[in-house]
Formats: C-alpha cells, sequence, structure tokens
C-alpha cells in the first residue's frame, strides 16, 4: 500500500511538471525590413565615430646635460596604453592620438611626473613643471 502510494505520487508529480512551454512567434522580415547597412536612418546630431582625435603636445624645457626618461599616455587604469616611448626633456614634439569614445581621461606621466587630463579637449600640452595654484 506505502509502494502504491508513492509511486502514484511520483507519477502525479511527474505528470504535472510537464508542461508544454508556449514561445513567442518571431517577426518574420518583411518588405520594409532593412537589410543594408546604408538603410539606417539617424537623427542629424547622431556620431558614429568611436573614436576622439586628440593632438599631444610635449613641451620640453632646457637642461644643461641630456636626461631621457620614459613618457607613457595611457587609460586612467593604465590597462591601455595609447603611447610609451624614450623621451629627452628638452625635446619638444607633438602627436595625434585616437582615443575611445567612451573614454574620459588620459593619464601622462613623464617618470615621477604625472598628470590626468580630460579626453574632451582636442588638444593636450604636457610639461613637466608642477602645477601652480594660489592657496
Amino acid at each position: 500500500m506505502k509502494k502504491l502510494m508513492i509511486l502514484s505520487l511520483i507519477a502525479i508529480v511527474g505528470l504535472t511538471s510537464c508542461k508544454k512551454q508556449l514561445t513567442e512567434k518571431q517577426d518574420t522580415p518583411t518588405k520594409n525590413s532593412i537589410t543594408k547597412f546604408s538603410e539606417l536612418k539617424t537623427s542629424e546630431s547622431f556620431d558614429w565615430k568611436t573614436t576622439n582625435e586628440i593632438t599631444f603636445k610635449y613641451v620640453g624645457i632646457p637642461t644643461i646635460e641630456p636626461v631621457k626618461t620614459t613618457l607613457t599616455i595611457s587609460s586612467e587604469d593604465g590597462k591601455k596604453i595609447f603611447y610609451a616611448g624614450n623621451q629627452e626633456m628638452a625635446k619638444s614634439f607633438e602627436m595625434k592620438l585616437a582615443v575611445p569614445t567612451n573614454m574620459n581621461n588620459l593619464v601622462v606621466k613623464y617618470g615621477a611626473v604625472s598628470k590626468t587630463f580630460s579626453t574632451s579637449l582636442p588638444i593636450i600640452s604636457f610639461d613637466i613643471l608642477p602645477t601652480v595654484t594660489n592657496e
């Protein structure tokens, strides 16, 4: 009797747990569906660019003896390096950087000097002189 009740209970649970899952019918393409990239319509203010071009300027300062150290330009977390090179302190130079639009800041390091710049600026000018505040 006990076995019959247990088997009946298992059978009831097994039969009631098997339900057909209804899925929504997916829309089939119509004549008005977009099939080519050129057919996309966006507002005039939408910008398709995924990078911003930034001009980086290193401003050299005169030295008595040549001084060289590593200049790096990276993301704030340091995971993405845009430039790394041995730079002479006295020689100025300029270069273009392509920075992802979702990145807000760049960190520029020259030896022990580190400065953070906003990527919304079209030109970043870096020198190793400390920033002076009126406090």
